[in-house]
């Protein structure tokens, strides 16, 4: 069996974006922190291809 290794570049730029959003809203709007969550983590674990 082979496994294809997948492009992660996109997943490590949507968990940068996603940080610095996080990061943002924890400033500015700090109720809105667990909004950036999810896609910080989601973006997390597909970059680290562990999905």
């Amino acid at each position: 069996m082979t496994d294809k290794k997948r492009n992660t570049g996109l997943y490590w730029m949507m968990t940068i974006v996603s940080g610095i959003a996080l990061v943002l809203l924890t400033i500015y709007l700090p109720q809105g922190f667990w909004l950036g969550l999810p896609t910080f983590f989601g973006g997390l674990v597909m970059a680290m291809d562990w999905v």
